[in-house]
């Protein structure tokens, strides 16, 4: 009985890391988004489609959800405070997805802007992902798109 408890507490913490990931990667990709000046409507609706992941996970509304994201974007000094939580939390795979949903929302609007990648790659840097992974993946993303 013991066990059951402890398994579920694990599965608890496992589900709210979880989030604390989702909705990191939404902050970074919305920085990456308006770091050009404009959050364009295909931007804006690839990150709509991951906050309606967070949103049913936690029952709050999708509005609620880019408040919040908002918020931390109009509050944050930086968003190296998020790195060394990304850092610590992450696997290698959640980073490489990370750095993918980036350049995925960065060519949602079909263009790459410079301050877009020069961001990205600063993120790529600091999480510890090789320049080569990087340009993988940013390849990747700009055939997909």
């Amino acid at each position: 009985m013991f066990n059951f408890f402890k398994k579920k507490t694990q599965s608890a913490k496992k589900n709210e890391s979880n989030f604390d990931i989702e909705l990191t990667a939404c902050i970074l990709a919305y920085e990456v988004a308006r770091s050009d000046g404009d959050i364009s409507e295909s931007e804006l609706k690839l990150l709509y489609d991951e906050i309606r992941k967070i949103c049913t996970k936690v029952g709050k509304k999708e509005e609620k959800i880019l408040t919040i994201i908002e918020e931390y974007s109009k509050n944050s000094v930086s968003f190296y405070e998020f790195i060394s939580d990304i850092n610590k939390d992450y696997t290698k795979e959640d980073k490489l997805s990370l750095i993918r949903f980036l350049f995925d929302v960065a060519y949602a609007d079909k263009i790459l802007e410079v301050s877009e990648e020069r961001l990205i790659r600063r993120i790529a840097d600091l999480i510890k992902i090789k320049d080569i992974e990087v340009l993988k993946i940013k390849d990747s993303s700009k055939n997909r798109n």
